[in-house]
Formats: structure tokens, C-alpha cells, sequence
């Protein structure tokens, strides 16, 4: 019987061909997704570490306090051969066109000064040996077009300018985990500018960063580092080579499961997408043969062996599929490299899990697709089978729908309980739950609303439509559940870019309307032009005072800490800023007590009620390693998720915080008069961006923004596996309707009609499924919204303009779609078609 079964299924080859097809497309971005992630992860992996230092003695906090006697002292430790300091202080690079260059490191770790260890590798030129003389990372060199013997520009601290020649460019070898910001850990940034150290004391400072220290031959690093360990005091980071080399290979390990954490939930659901087609497709080809199961079981095939064929069939389409997917994905993954890892120097590399994984998604997949169809075979008697027509039990139409209402109910219950914007996490966290049993009861409906909505639009259309729109209404609406399978894979794309359009919306909404109630236009913006975790410094904010029409000048400096308090412990952003700066230049809504910072914090509604706080509860700031301080809540105000979340009195920072001033806010009697004054103080500073509130809600609404790309993109290839399932869909039911197409042909249909019947056909379904992606996807937006900001459910954004696009290329898409069967069908030759069963 399998042969039988194999050998009919092998005779229809268009119907292997389309399900292959499907079967591959799901598998190729699973297996593409793991071998970008695999790729990146071996590159990362295999970034070369130093292993030249036996012993790295490291200053606490962020300033560099290590001195000349601290390395010669260090130097005479029984075992060290040698002891060279490294400086690191702030620069930053001007390009030819007099711009501010960006760089991932931030500027208080960008220079520092030359050592003719392994720190850096010379790439063209010679080492820098003099005042007037720098060396360049190469990366951020080539980003600026900036080539050895050219003059560049480098912006210091204070406002000072440094002009040099540059003499070398370089790769950077870290010692131990890289990092982009200005850390507390121990840790190595990639500088971007180097001088020799002598030049290095005068421009970026005398103390060092750290002190690396070299084994003398035949010394042991542990023994090495227990004896430096009690000659430095003990909040002194001491770590031997090899310690921190292996915590830069955590590093990438990390940043590589991180990476393929960030794309799998994408190949998921264009997996869940294709898994979607792939059951239509089984659903339909067991529909079209149902004559030929009905005879098996006339002659004798038990239930079980109908089963058992279609999943061999399954199986081996599934093998065959997952090769085809599995190839592709290996294919398309140094294209999917360029565009994540522009420029980059990554290493391709498929590992066997990534060939694995495609075989497995593929069967797997595969198997659960048709194993629903299989039982709906195997289940129809011998005699009911003989139909041509496929038939759906009254029972299973009935429990499904009642099953889809019941879900709808059920998370419809849940989204209300927990409405109320001041709900804990929990709370917040049911009404997610809550959001996707919604969904999920609306995609279980989906037939039953194919039957509701599109039979009474076929009857109120079909007698004064023209010819093509009626017959491809009639063909949509006449099987539901082949309409509802098809339209579905589109309606799970759709819904998940409508959710996170209004999640994108909303916040940019609400980071616009809380940043102009908290900033007023009176108020000047100053921040570092580098970005990041980049920051202004003391010496900006003393000028900014001192200029003529300025009267009020406050700094935020913003961190993220960990906090203390009666619910537990957690990590927040705060702010720390001069409580002045709260009654002037900075205006936040306050909901509830006061914005007097000297009595205490000021937090978020928002993060008040998550973290269950109220007026007067006592939290716990862990500022730095050494400095927590307690204080009692004594205001509410709103902000958004972006903006930091509790504001400090900056008198009770640490010194280091107090340095890194994020954000600059100013204002005078004359405001106009004191933004010109500003705007030309700093008109020679690129690295310092001046602006007002709209610059912040610009770059708060640009930055969400950004986030949201690569989702859309994601799930963009997800709809356009659904729209492979609309082509899928409709050739398999001209392959079911020839003896139809060939009758309507032989009364006088012409094939331009033929052609626009299917075109029709493929519209509806597809605008079918993707309305309802839009009902489904908007509110489950909403509810995501009030979950992760607070917000009240109906408080959402509806994004008209992503909506109508996705509508449109939908559309456009489904016309595309729908060329090939529709030509297909038109050549249906009338005889033949009359002639068979």
C-alpha cells in the first residue's frame, strides 16, 4: 500500500514540487538564522586575546589612579620581569569634513599611549614617536578617510584640540573582555587614537588605567598575583593573563548566544508561517485524493495504514524538503552576514547542528502538519469517500469554534482584570498571556469567519459584479477552510507587525508627549556627539555657565544602577542632577508629592508601580562598587521608558558620576539670546550636539524606531512565505478544478477571463487574511503596550501609515501571486479537462 500511495503521489509531480517548496522555505531561514549566529559566534570566539601579560592590575571606579610609583613599585615584585602602564583618557576624532567621527568605544577610553608590546598590531606606517604624532585604529581611520601622512584633528578634554600627523595605523589586541563604555569591571577598550606615552602624559593624563604587568621566566601568575594582590589596596582589580582571557572568550560566548537568542524567535515564525502552508498543503492534497483512500479502504486498508502512508509520505517529502531548505539557508547566509555585519570580517561557518537542525525542523514540522489530514482520511468510510468533494464533520466545524470562542473569551477576561495601569508585573504579565490566548482563538475562527463574511459578500456582490469577480468570490468562499488555511499564514505575519507597529507607535507617541511636559522650550540641549554611553564633562557645563543670557544650568547624568527595596532587587536607570535643575530647565510632571531632591528621589509612575512603591518607602541606590546611599521617595512623575527613571540629588553621586554628565540642560531670562550664545561658544566643538526638547523627541522616537527594523524585516520574510502559500493554494486548487475550468472554458469562458477568476480568488483570500492580521495584531498591540509602559489599554497609537502600506503590498503581492496559476489555469486544454475525473 505505500508503494501505491508513493508511487500516486510521485505521478502528480506539481503537487510535490509546491510542497517541497513550502516545506523548504521555513527550514532555509531556520538554518540561515543559525549559521549567521554560528558564524559571528566563531569569529568572535577566535578574536585574538593577548597572552603577553602575566598580571593586570586595574584602578577602581572609572578615574584612573595608578601612578610612575605604583609601576616601579609593582615592577620589583619578586616574579615580574617587567611592568608598563597604560593610559587611557578622553580624545576624539575629527574626519576631513571637519565632523565628529562615532566610534563604539566611548570617548573617555578612546586614546592612550603607544607600547611597543602586543598591545597593537602596525598596520601601514610607523609607531608615533613625538608631539605632532598619532596613531589610529584602523576601523574608525577608514570610516573618517583618513590615511597615514595625513594631518587629523583630535578633540580632549576641557575643550582642548590636539593637531597631529598621522604616522601609523593598527589593530587593536584587548587583553581580557572588550568593552564600549566607561566600566567599573575590569575590562579593555579599543582606543581610537594613540600618542607615544610621553606625549599621552601631557594630552590624555599622568595616571594610568591599568599597569600590565610580564612574568619573569619560570614565575607562576598565581604566585605573581597573590603577591601584588597585598601591595595594592583591595578594591584594586588584579587578574592574572590567562583570567581574563578566558573571560573574554565568556564574552563572546555570550554575545554569540545572545545574537542567536535576538534571530531564532524570527526563523520561528517564519517557521510557524511555513508550518501553516504546509498543513494547508497536506489538507488539500488528502482532499484531492480522497477517491483514490476511499478505494484502499474498499480493498482492504485499515484506518492505521492510511495514517501510517501519509506520514511516510510526510516523512520523505520532509527529507527531501529540509536537503533543499537546509542547502539554501547554508547559501543565503553570507548575504544575511553582509547585511547584519556591514564591513565586518566574519568567518562563514556551518556547523553540523546547523544541518541537523534543518533536517529536524523539516520532519518535524512536516509530520505535524499532516498528521491532522491523515486522521481526516483515515477516518472518512470507504463509501462517504467516493465523493469527490471534501467534507468537514459538523462536530469538529462546531469544536472548533467553540474552542476558538472560549480562548477569545477567556483572554478577553484576563486583558480586562488586569487593565488597570497600575497593575504589578504579574498583573501585566497575565494580560500578555491573556493577549495571546486571544489570537490564538481568533486564528482557531478563522474559518468560521471565511464562512460568515465572505458567502453574504459572494451573494451581494456576485449579481452586479462583472464575470471574473463573481466566479473568483464564489471559488474563495466556497471552501472556508481552504480560504481560512491559506489566508491564516498571512494573518500571523500581518498580526505581528500590526502589534509591534502600535507598540512602535505608542511609545513614540509617548516619548513625545512626556518629553515636551517634562522639558520646557525655554530650555537648550547639550549632549556628546559621540553617542552611546559617551558623555560631556564638568568643563562643558562651567562654560555653559559663564556665557552671557545663561542663568540655569543642570546636568543629568545618567546610569544604570542596581536598587534595593522592600519587593526585592532589580537595575534601573536614574538620573543624578542638581535639584535646581527640577524647578527650571527641567519641568517633570509631577503626580504625586514634590520634586524636592534634597529630601529625597523623585521616580516614574511607571516604575513606581512595578516596583509596588509609593510616597515615603525607602529605596537603596548601589551607585559603584563602593557607594550606596538610601533615600525616601518624596515625588511621582511621568516619563517613559527611555528617559531615566528615578531622579537623584547629584551632591550624594560619587565623584566619578559627577563627571559624566549626559545630558545638559540650560536656560536664560532671554532664551532665544541664550541658545545663540551657546551655539557659538561651541561652534568649533563638533564632538558637542546642541539642540531643544524636539532634538531629544526626535532621537527618543529615531531610536525606538530603529529597534523595531529589523522585526519588521524579520517578519516581512515570514509574509512572504505566506504569500508563497497563497501560489501554493491556488495551484493546487487549479489542479483540483481542471475538469471545472475546462467545462467553464468549453461554454465560452475566455482565458483573459480564466486568468482574472484566479486573480480575484488569490485578492480575496489574501486581503481575507490580512484584515484579519490587522484586528488581530492591533489590540494585541495595545495590550503590549499597557504591559511594558503603564499605559492605559485604550491609551495606543494606531499606525494608519504601516498599516495601509502592508494592506497595499499585500494587494499587489497577491496579484503577483496569483500570475502563474492564473496562467495556468487559462491553458487548461478544454477536451482533456471535459475527458477527466
Amino acid at each position: 500500500m505505500f508503494k501505491t500511495m508513493l508511487r500516486d503521489l510521485l505521478g502528480h509531480k506539481g503537487r510535490v514540487v509546491m510542497t517541497l517548496i513550502a516545506i523548504a522555505l521555513g527550514v532555509t531561514a531556520t538554518v540561515g538564522s543559525w549559521v549567521v549566529s554560528d558564524s559571528i559566534a566563531t569569529t568572535l570566539a577566535g578574536r585574538e586575546t593577548r597572552k603577553d601579560v602575566g598580571v593586570s592590575v586595574q584602578s577602581p571606579g572609572k578615574d584612573p589612579v595608578l601612578t610612575t610609583a605604583d609601576r616601579d613599585r609593582l615592577a620589583t615584585t619578586p616574579g615580574v620581569a617587567r611592568a608598563e602602564g597604560v593610559i587611557v583618557g578622553r580624545a576624539g576624532l575629527v574626519g576631513r569634513d571637519d565632523k565628529f567621527v562615532k566610534t563604539t568605544t566611548v570617548l573617555d577610553r578612546a586614546g592612550t599611549n603607544w607600547s611597543n608590546d602586543k598591545r597593537f598590531t602596525v598596520e601601514s606606517g610607523k609607531p608615533p614617536a613625538g608631539p605632532g604624532q598619532v596613531a589610529l585604529n584602523k576601523s574608525d581611520a577608514d570610516k573618517a578617510g583618513i590615511k597615514v601622512g595625513d594631518t587629523t584633528r583630535v578633540l580632549l578634554a576641557g575643550g582642548r584640540t590636539d593637531s597631529a600627523k598621522v604616522t601609523a595605523l593598527y589593530e587593536y589586541n584587548r587583553l581580557g573582555p572588550e568593552t564600549t563604555q566607561d566600566s567599573n569591571e575590569a575590562s579593555d577598550a579599543v582606543p581610537v587614537v594613540a600618542y607615544d606615552t610621553k606625549t599621552a602624559e601631557q594630552l590624555l593624563g599622568k595616571r594610568f588605567h591599568r599597569i600590565e604587568l610580564t612574568a619573569a621566566a619560570g614565575a607562576g601568575a598565581g604566585a605573581v598575583k597573590e603577591a601584588v594582590r597585598k601591595a595594592v589596596p583591595t578594591d584594586y582589580h588584579v587578574e592574572t593573563g590567562s583570567a581574563l582571557a578566558e573571560a573574554a572568550v565568556r564574552q563572546s560566548d555570550d554575545e554569540a548566544q545572545e545574537l542567536r537568542m535576538t534571530m531564532l524567535p524570527f526563523a520561528a515564525v517564519a517557521l510557524l508561517v511555513g508550518g501553516f502552508v504546509i498543513a494547508n498543503t497536506f489538507t488539500m492534497l488528502v482532499s484531492q485524493r480522497t477517491r483514490q483512500f476511499a478505494l484502499l479502504r474498499a480493498v482492504g486498508a485499515r484506518k492505521r495504514q492510511v495514517r501510517s502512508g501519509i506520514i511516510v509520505e510526510a516523512v520523505a517529502l520532509g527529507l527531501a524538503g529540509g536537503t533543499i531548505g537546509t542547502l539554501a539557508g547554508v547559501a543565503l547566509g553570507p548575504s544575511m552576514i553582509s547585511v547584519m555585519r556591514p564591513g565586518g570580517d566574519v568567518d562563514f561557518t556551518v556547523s553540523p547542528v546547523a544541518v541537523l537542525l534543518g533536517y529536524g525542523v523539516a520532519l518535524l514540522v512536516t509530520v505535524l502538519a499532516a498528521y491532522s489530514s491523515a486522521r481526516r482520511a483515515a477516518a472518512v468510510p470507504p463509501v462517504a469517500a467516493l465523493r469527490t468533494d471534501a467534507i468537514v464533520p459538523r462536530e469538529t466545524k462546531r469544536l472548533r469554534v467553540l474552542l476558538g470562542l472560549g480562548f477569545v473569551a477567556v483572554g478577553a477576561v484576563m486583558v480586562v482584570a488586569t487593565a488597570d495601569p497600575s497593575s504589578s508585573n504579574a498583573a501585566r504579565i497575565i494580560g500578555l498571556v491573556g493577549a495571546v490566548l486571544g489570537v490564538a482563538g481568533m486564528i482557531m475562527l478563522a474559518p468560521f469567519f471565511a464562512e460568515v463574511v465572505l458567502k453574504p459578500v459572494a451573494r451581494l456582490l456576485g449579481v452586479r459584479s462583472r464575470p471574473a469577480v463573481r466566479l473568483g468570490l464564489r471559488n474563495a468562499a466556497g471552501d472556508p477552510r481552504r480560504t481560512a488555511g491559506t489566508a491564516t499564514a498571512i494573518t500571523v505575519g500581518l498580526a505581528l507587525v500590526c502589534s509591534f507597529a502600535t507598540l512602535s507607535a505608542s511609545f513614540s507617541a509617548l516619548i513625545a508627549s512626556t518629553t515636551r511636559a517634562n522639558v520646557p522650550t525655554t530650555t537648550t540641549v547639550l549632549q556628546s556627539a559621540a553617542g552611546g554611553q559617551s558623555s560631556l564633562t564638568p568643563a562643558e557645563a562651567t562654560r555653559v555657565g559663564t556665557l552671557p543670557g545663561v542663568s540655569q544650568v543642570a546636568g543629568s547624568r545618567d546610569v544604570l544602577v542596581g536598587l534595593t527595596y522592600k519587593g526585592g532587587k532589580t537595575e534601573r536607570r536614574i538620573s543624578a542632577i542638581e535639584p535646581a535643575g527640577l524647578k527650571g530647565v527641567l519641568t517633570p510632571n509631577i503626580t504625586a508629592g514634590s520634586a524636592d531632591l534634597t529630601r529625597g528621589v523623585v521616580i516614574s509612575q511607571n516604575q513606581a508601580d512595578m516596583m509596588d512603591l509609593g510616597m515615603n518607602d525607602r529605596i537603596t541606590l548601589h551607585l559603584d562598587a563602593r557607594t550606596s546611599v538610601t533615600q525616601t521617595v518624596v515625588g511621582i512623575y511621568d516619563a517613559t521608558e527611555l528617559q531615566a527613571s528615578i531622579f537623584l540629588d547629584v551632591a550624594k553621586a560619587p565623584e566619578a558620576l559627577r563627571k559624566q554628565i549626559t545630558t545638559l540642560y540650560a536656560s536664560g531670562p532671554d532664551p532665544e539670546k541664550a541658545r545663540a550664545s551657546i551655539k557659538s561658544a561651541f561652534r568649533e566643538r563638533p564632538d558637542v550636539l546642541i539642540g531643544n526638547r524636539e532634538t531629544l523627541v526626535e532621537q527618543g522616537v529615531e531610536q525606538q524606531s530603529l529597534a523595531f527594523t529589523l522585526m519588521y524585516a524579520m517578519f516581512g520574510v515570514a509574509i512572504l512565505i505566506a504569500v508563497f502559500g497563497v501560489v501554493n493554494t491556488l495551484v493546487l486548487s487549479v489542479m483540483e478544478r481542471t475538469r471545472e475550468i475546462g467545462v467553464i472554458r468549453a461554454v465560452g469562458a475566455s482565458r483573459l477571463l480564466v486568468r482574472r477568476t484566479i486573480r480575484v480568488e488569490s485578492i480575496v483570500i489574501s486581503l481575507f487574511g490580512a484584515l484579519l492580521g490587522v484586528v488581530v495584531g492591533v489590540p494585541a498591540g495595545a495590550v503590549m503596550q499597557h504591559a511594558m509602559f503603564g499605559q492605559r489599554l485604550w491609551d495606543f497609537s494606531v499606525p494608519a501609515g504601516i498599516i495601509a502600506l502592508a494592506l497595499a503590498g499585500i494587494a499587489v503581492a497577491a496579484v503577483l501571486a496569483a500570475m502563474w496559476p492564473a496562467r495556468r489555469a487559462a491553458r487548461t486544454n478544454m477536451l482533456a479537462a471535459i475527458a477527466s475525473e
